[in-house]
């Protein structure tokens, strides 16, 4: 059984195929360093918290680690930066090989084919993808998975645009970068990143408002709305102000980087905006806007966006894995989110479970979010091992 997997800066999710369509597990790709107790250790133990004992220190991993970060105002860490392996966080791949087995599991039999996705190369910076890939290749490989690169802006043709028979213009706005596919019949015209994201928007309104960013990320993943009315001088403010210059930033390396020569005379296409990123309301209708303002040697038809653009690059990455086995493409998505915390309020928690290992010095606890599944137009609820479900009808390639 094929699998998919979005290795994001900010999330890591994967995708399954289960009997209804698609599962979808998702953990916050970040941890948060507090001082070792016996007593924090057993009431980290006793509410389920995903947390590693190293020494004299507690790592509090995943979705409960902003919740720390905010309440003992800490910043969080992050295994990632800017799209691939932090090369200043030393215990970068421990805490992300830790993130991924919760979210992806180990492989069902020797060999299993798994799609990860992959940045491009930034053009506005020097930064390199090679070690990333390579990194992630090794880690998944010894967990049993026979792993292959996507291209993340290719995953998103592949997830939004199967039919229109793949062709398109699919942009990524992730939290470390923005990548960028124009796809023609499943061939990519064009494919590049921008080393600028949701993290480069956090940090500048938190730089400009003096407030913490993980401050500033949970009130941007709380129902903020792109409208710009909000009163000059706040939060909400300064990230409005940010995602504009975002979006001239991206439409600006889009005209740039187009080859007018490569496209098709009167190329008439869809663009699909995906990524954590675009959720805020407003956001498709402000992106459209910004292209209407530049000159590109190709039409666009319209800017689609989907139920949630969190789910786009692992559906992708599912579909080109199962493309490789030869297996057909799911017919319906369910979705499913591991983590305490809900965010913007798409999701629910309902039950958890627990489990702990200990090797050595090392301890580590597994936190169960709940589960629960929605199917349009009625919800239900089930239990799964760290995270929360939800499934809705969809066809594959449609919205999530």
């Amino acid at each position: 059984m094929a699998k998919g997997l979005d290795v994001g800066t900010m999330n890591i999710l994967s995708s399954t195929p289960d009997e209804t369509g698609t599962k979808f597990v998702q953990q916050r790709n970040s941890f948060v360093e507090i001082e070792y107790s016996d007593m924090a250790e057993q009431m980290l133990s006793r509410s389920d918290v995903l947390h590693i004992r190293k020494d004299d220190k507690v790592y509090v991993v995943g979705d409960d680690a902003l919740n720390f970060a905010n309440i003992f105002n800490k910043e969080t860490r992050r295994p990632m930066e800017q799209g691939i392996l932090s090369s200043e966080e030393a215990s970068a791949i421990p805490m992300i090989k830790l993130i991924t087995e919760q979210v992806v599991g180990t492989a069902n039999q020797p060999g299993e084919k798994l799609f990860f996705s992959s940045p491009a190369d930034p053009i506005d910076s020097e930064v390199s993808t090679l070690y990333h890939q390579k990194t992630l290749e090794s880690m998944l490989s010894e967990m049993g998975f026979d792993p292959e690169p996507i291209n993340e802006g290719m995953a998103v043709i592949y997830s939004e645009l199967a039919d229109n028979n793949f062709t398109g213009l699919g942009v990524s706005f992730g939290a470390g970068m923005t990548n960028i596919c124009l796809s023609y019949y499943a061939v990519p015209v064009m494919k590049f990143s921008i080393a600028r994201g949701g993290d480069w928007i956090d940090k500048q309104a938190a730089q400009a408002t003096g407030t913490p960013v993980d401050k500033v990320t949970s009130i941007k993943e709380d129902d903020f709305v792109l409208d710009f009315r909000t009163d000059v001088g706040g939060i909400e403010g300064a990230l409005s102000i940010y995602y504009e210059n975002l979006l001239d930033y991206v439409v600006e390396n889009i005209a740039a980087q187009v080859d007018e020569g490569d496209v098709e005379e009167e190329l008439d296409v869809p663009v699909v905006v995906t990524g954590g990123t675009s959720r805020p309301d407003g956001f498709e209708e402000l992106f459209a806007k910004h292209l209407e303002d530049v000159e590109i040697p190709f039409s666009i038809s319209d800017v689609q966006s989907v139920d949630d653009p969190l789910y786009s690059v692992a559906r992708g990455a599912l579909v080109a894995a199962r493309s490789e086995e030869g297996s057909e493409e799911p017919a319906a998505q369910s979705t499913s989110s591991s983590g305490t915390r809900s965010s913007s309020g798409k999701r629910s928690s309902a039950s958890k479970r627990s489990s702990s290992t200990s090797t050595g010095t090392s301890s580590t606890s597994t936190s169960s979010s709940s589960t629960s599944s929605t199917s349009t137009p009625s919800t239900s609820s089930s239990s799964a091992d760290n995270s929360t479900s939800t499934s809705e009808s969809a066809s594959s390639g449609g919205e999530d």
